[in-house]
Formats: structure tokens, sequence, C-alpha cells
């Protein structure tokens, strides 16, 4: 994996892997899924748009994912890692999946990683400390949190949301609603 990552890339991946463990330990998930998917969230994620490209097709992904890196890599992270690494754990595969947009009916894995990805310790934005607190304590607000900045980040730049990432926030809503 390192050979195939930016340095900086591959220390943060090493950062969600340390942060989806220790989300994991805290929330109850298993510690191992959180700690695999988290190493290997951002395996594709250094591809050329040619690259990726053939990875959309090879594993009939959809047309959406042509020339869309940022929204591509997760879909051809979990592939890559089903087809070549032989990883056949649904619930792993979904969240290394899913770690871009997140889904509705994400399981705690996948949140897990989702947040993790967010807040592992090598980010750097004012707030980390007290988001990572926030999702110690309260994971669900603490992913509707980067759901709701993800999505005011793309509208100040004028770009669509991710259908998955709207579904998503609502999903959180109604379980935060009903807890």
């Amino acid at each position: 994996m390192k050979a195939h990552l930016k340095p900086s890339r591959y220390t943060h991946s090493l950062g969600v892997e340390v942060m989806a463990e220790r989300l994991a330990a805290i929330h109850g998930a298993d510690v191992e899924k959180a700690a695999f998917a988290g190493r290997y969230h951002d395996i594709a994620k250094c591809f050329t748009q040619d690259e990726m490209n053939e990875c959309v097709r090879k594993y009939g992904l959809p047309e959406m994912y042509i020339d869309n890196n940022p929204l591509a890599h997760s879909k051809v992270a979990a592939e890559i890692l089903r087809d070549e690494f032989g990883v056949t754990d649904e619930e792993v595969l979904n969240a290394v999946r899913s770690h871009t947009t997140g889904r509705a009916g994400m399981s705690l894995l996948e949140e897990i990683v989702y947040v993790a990805d967010a807040i592992e310790d090598n980010r750097n934005y004012e707030g980390l400390e007290e988001l990572q607190n926030q999702a110690a304590h309260d994971l669900d607000g603490a992913c509707l949190f980067i759901m709701d900045w993800t999505l005011e980040s793309l509208e100040r730049k004028g770009r669509e949301p991710d259908r998955d990432t709207l579904e998503a926030r609502e999903y959180i809503l109604h379980r935060i609603s009903n807890t």
C-alpha cells in the first residue's frame, strides 16, 4: 500500500486506522474490522484519472464515476480489496465503499470509518479536537456534523452533492430523532 500512496496519504491511512480502532473500541464495533477498513479505505485514492476510469469500467461501476476520482476512489477501493486481496466481509467492503459519501442504512462500522476519515489525528482544522470528543460520546452527532459540513462545502463550490450523502444524512437524522 505504501508504494501506491503519496507519503501524506499513507500517513492519513494509518491515522484513520488508529482512529477507527479507537472509535470501534468505544462504541462496541469489531476493532479488527475497523482497523483494517481504516487502513485500506484510500487504497485507490492516488490513482491517475486514466487508472481510475479503467477500474470503474473493469468493475462495472456506474458511469457517474468516470472522470470523478473523488467519488470513485472509495468504490474502486472496495472492488480492489474484494478482487485482488480476497476480502469477502461485506461489512468491511461497505465501510470502505461508503467512507466518502456515507449511505442510508450505514452499519456502525461504516459510520466509524466515515467519521474516522474526517477526524483522524493528522487532520488539521479548527474544531478537530471538539469533533473527536463528540465522536467518542455521540457518533451519530459527529457523523451528522461532518455530513452537514460536506454539503455546505459542496454548495459553496457550486457542486452537486452525491445522492448517497443526502440519503445518509436523512438516515442519520432519523436515527438521532428516534433515540
